[in-house]
């Protein structure tokens, strides 16, 4: 089997054999990327609240986002679903689809859960500092 494709300051997602998860930032890589030391703080509950703690600005959060994904982000966050979207942004729904893809593939998310609870916690820290959507 080969070794995964680690390598420093990769941010990762460890599971329990319970389902309870962590985050953390891979600091080290050795053997070829068969050992990985993780990186692992009180704030690293998610990416956000890990580069929140590391005075990461919630402008950085955004800044590679085009302005038409910044508007998907305050309907993901209250949990609409593809159709209603489109409806409110007046795109199609494989539209919302392009860009919930590339906005996990930009703020290296999963799948659309993980978004939905990233924009959640993105609108509020942006609503709080005043930065608009």
């Amino acid at each position: 089997m080969p070794a995964l494709k680690f390598k420093a300051d990769d941010y990762v997602k460890l599971m329990s054999p319970t389902g309870t998860f962590r985050f953390g930032y891979v600091s080290k890589v050795t053997e070829g990327g068969w050992h990985i030391e993780v990186c692992m703080h009180d704030e690293g509950e998610s990416k956000m609240g890990y580069d929140a703690a590391q005075g990461e600005s919630p402008l950085a959060l955004t800044c590679d986002l085009s302005p038409c994904e910044k508007k998907v982000i305050p309907l993901l966050a209250t949990n609409c679903n593809t159709g209603q979207i489109a409806s409110a942004l007046s795109i199609s729904p494989v539209t919302v689809r392009a860009h919930i893809r590339t906005l996990c593939l930009k703020l290296h998310l999963q799948n659309r859960q993980q978004l939905a609870v990233y924009c959640q916690g993105l609108d509020k820290v942006l609503h709080e500092e005043g930065i608009p959507v």
